[in-house]
């Protein structure tokens, strides 16, 4: 954990997935946002996200990942990545696991942050910008 409190907390959930990254990522985030609240990351099954999506979406399907916002002082939020997805979009686009699972947690910790590409193309450009920042920073540094 970093000196201001902040982590990033994975539970795989018995998946297999390399995030040796991650402890990247949390040091960009933690620098740049001063976050003070950790972030819970989980894997989840298809039925598992597609359960999640229709409850707090009102979106009876599956898809690749959610961010849950949490009301306490201690973690900001959840991101839920579906790993089967995860695999099949690495695999369409040609890249890396390790690659999509970077792009899908930091996309999900930007929707924590308060970013949100859904409400308009502004939205989705700031949004676009400040992953792809990120992501050059996690290969970079």
């Amino acid at each position: 954990m970093s000196n201001n409190n902040f982590a990033i907390y994975l539970n795989k959930r018995g998946q297999k997935a390399n995030f040796s990254w991650l402890k990247k990522l949390e040091a960009i985030i933690a620098k740049k946002f001063k976050l003070k609240q950790a972030i819970s990351l989980a894997l989840v099954s298809e039925l598992e996200i597609k359960n999640l999506n229709r409850v707090y979406r009102h979106k009876n399907k599956v898809t690749d990942v959610l961010s849950f916002n949490l009301d306490s002082t201690a973690i900001l939020g959840e991101v839920v990545i579906c790993l089967p997805v995860a695999k099949r979009q690495a695999e369409a686009n040609k890249k890396s696991l390790s690659a999509e699972l970077k792009l899908l947690t930091t996309h999900g910790i930007l929707h924590l942050l308060g970013f949100d590409h859904e409400k308009s193309e502004v939205e989705y450009n700031k949004q676009e910008q400040m992953q792809n920042k990120i992501l050059k920073q996690i290969k970079n540094d």
